[in-house]
């Protein structure tokens, strides 16, 4: 509220004063304006141009998440012990859970607007134990949600869509990233939901182009991904 304009879309009300756009009456918040928002086409539009800026650190990091799950997997089919392969099937759960790191840290630092390096692809640091936490909480909450009737896994997997971006941008324990991930999605449930139908459509198309296409539809769609996150905080992503 203000005595004066302060910019487009600013109202003046019957009490003389003037308000931002996202208070006007049937008015929609726009991103950046500190209420939540889910902009799904802008999203996507603005996935396809950081990647083109960004695509040597975006493919790294999927080729890296990659590598990690091919080889524990190859490491444990070497072997005929069913014990061996029991640990090893334990130790590519966890190395899934961490291999994604990469990709999710180089989105958070392009919609934040920080400087992007190679290195940042690699899953290094002192948030990588955190994250791994996280991403295992997560995929038990979704799993055990599938067994009941399908239906409540693919709620739970909505609304915890984001964790794994709140764990590394808000350097938060894993339980509180889940409940804070819940908390963002509560009241935008319908849009998320339409985004990541969207966003598996996309990756589905990239896996059809003979895998090779998922080098670019997997780094797209995270980055869309952390933009929709920024919007959902209330937050503009950066230009």
């Amino acid at each position: 509220m203000s005595d004066t304009s302060q910019g487009p879309g600013w109202w003046q009300a019957s009490d003389g004063k003037w308000y931002p756009p996202e208070q006007a009456p049937g008015g929609t918040p726009s991103p950046g304006s500190g209420v939540a928002t889910v902009d799904i086409g802008g999203s996507f539009s603005y996935g396809w141009g950081k990647f083109s800026q960004y695509a040597g650190a975006l493919i790294v990091a999927v080729l890296v998440m990659w590598v990690l799950n091919l080889i524990v997997q190859a490491i444990g089919f070497a072997f005929d012990s069913l014990v061996l392969r029991l640990v090893f099937g334990l130790l590519a759960v966890l190395v899934s859970a961490v291999a994604s790191f990469g990709l999710t840290n180089v989105s958070l630092k392009i919609v934040n607007g920080q400087p992007v390096e190679i290195s940042d692809a690699f899953p290094t640091g002192p948030r990588v134990g955190a994250y791994a936490i996280t991403a295992i909480l997560i995929q038990i909450i979704v799993t055990i949600g599938l067994y009941l009737c399908i239906i409540p896994g693919v709620i739970a997997a909505v609304f915890l869509w984001f964790g794994h971006f709140v764990v590394l941008d808000e350097d938060v324990a894993p339980g509180d990233a889940i409940s804070r991930a819940a908390s963002l999605v509560q009241g935008n449930f319908g849009s998320v939901l339409g985004f990541i139908i969207l966003a598996l459509l996309i990756n589905l198309v990239g896996a059809i182009l003979c895998l090779v296409g998922l080098l670019v539809t997997i780094p797209m769609t995270t980055v869309a991904a952390a933009y929709v996150y920024k919007g959902l905080k209330g937050q503009a992503a950066a230009a």
